[in-house]
């Protein structure tokens, strides 16, 4: 049987509400989610007000408050089986906001303090016949920041490739030694940043192979960077469907050429994150840069020859000094720091979001 649709109804079925029942609530609902969302934050509003109790405990105890609140009102509406449900949304509205928080925290006490210390000299200048208690109008951390691209740039240059041809032998390859080499990758990621210089500073520097120089640190932050764009790498080929593999194979490519013109460019975006992942892992690393890198005031564009300076040790440094312009000049530098993060990171996305030719 053919039933023929009337277009004189359409005027009026366009006219009909959309129907949600999902969305219904009872008023028993809303009021009980209302008061467990009430009720923590005054009590917590009173102990700010009214108790002793230090500020950051209070702060601590308004998560369990709001987790009991949470369940009790669970109960009372969706039974014992939404007490579970709710625990999860206040604890990860909880997270994100502590995050949140934290972020814009953190973000605040940079614009705050570094502000005061940016200036075209600042910007331009170096730390030549300048001491922590030279005012701010004097002398400048563009040395630093030179010195902080050249080491990431040297590490990236080493760590990158490696830890993509690591990844690439464990997911593709999976040759006889995969085991072996999955469980130094994972040993070397909790290889404490001091023990990456002290290596570098006993096998090569006292020994005479190398200087303190960009170079030296470079290669204490490859240590550190290697494992992070590895797993990084290997996990995200590791999502790469076999079925691009095979096809590809089934239509006579080899497998390096699978690798170089299929996999990897399907994974593109994600060996760009493992990049990003592993330089934020190194750049803001002080303890390596203090024995393999060394501190120069002036300028050092040559990365084999002498100490060179970086933003991580002149914030250290600086922050240190009883002089409020040295401890300024650390939240300019650390200010510094993040726009070149930032920026670097920008860049990585934007380049990894091009579509592949």
């Amino acid at each position: 049987m053919t039933t023929l649709f009337d277009p004189s109804r359409i005027p009026t079925l366009q006219q009909q509400e959309r129907i949600r029942p999902w969305n219904k609530r009872t008023k028993k609902f809303d009021v009980t989610v209302a008061l467990a969302v009430i009720v923590p934050l005054l009590i917590v509003v009173a102990m700010f007000q009214f108790s002793d109790i230090p500020d950051a405990l209070v702060m601590v105890i308004y998560l369990p408050l709001q987790l009991i609140a949470s369940g009790i009102a669970a109960s009372l509406t969706k039974g014992k089986r939404g007490i579970g449900d709710s625990i999860i949304i206040v604890n990860a509205i909880g997270a994100s906001i502590f995050s949140f928080v934290v972020i814009i925290s953190v973000i605040w006490s940079l614009l705050s303090h570094g502000l005061k210390a940016l200036s075209i000299p600042f910007l331009t200048q170096n730390s030549t016949y300048i001491s922590p208690s030279t005012p701010l109008e004097y002398g400048g951390i563009a040395h630093a920041a030179l010195g902080t691209l050249l080491i990431v740039a040297i590490s990236a240059l080493i760590a990158v490739p490696i830890g993509i041809a690591t990844a690439i032998y464990i997911t593709e390859v999976r040759g006889k030694a995969v085991p072996y080499v999955r469980f130094f990758v994972q040993s070397m990621s909790g290889v404490p940043s001091v023990v990456a210089g002290l290596f570098i500073l006993t096998t090569l520097i006292l020994t005479g192979a190398i200087n303190t120089s960009a170079f030296a640190g470079g290669l204490a932050y490859a240590i550190l960077m290697l494992p992070t764009v590895a797993r990084t790498a290997e996990e995200v080929l590791r999502l790469v469907p076999d079925d691009l593999r095979t096809g590809a194979l089934a239509l006579g490519s080899t497998r390096a050429r699978t690798v170089f013109q299929v996999v990897l460019p399907a994974a593109k975006t994600g060996i760009v994150t493992a990049i990003i992942l592993g330089v934020a892992r190194v750049i803001g690393e002080t303890a390596p840069l203090l024995m393999t890198a060394g501190k120069n005031d002036a300028t050092v564009t040559n990365p084999f020859s002498d100490p060179i300076s970086t933003l991580p040790v002149s914030i250290f440094e600086n922050v240190a000094q009883p002089y409020p312009d040295a401890v300024t000049r650390a939240w300019g530098s650390a200010l510094i720091l993040m726009v070149l993060v930032a920026i670097l990171f920008t860049t990585a996305r934007l380049i990894g979001r091009n579509k592949v030719k």
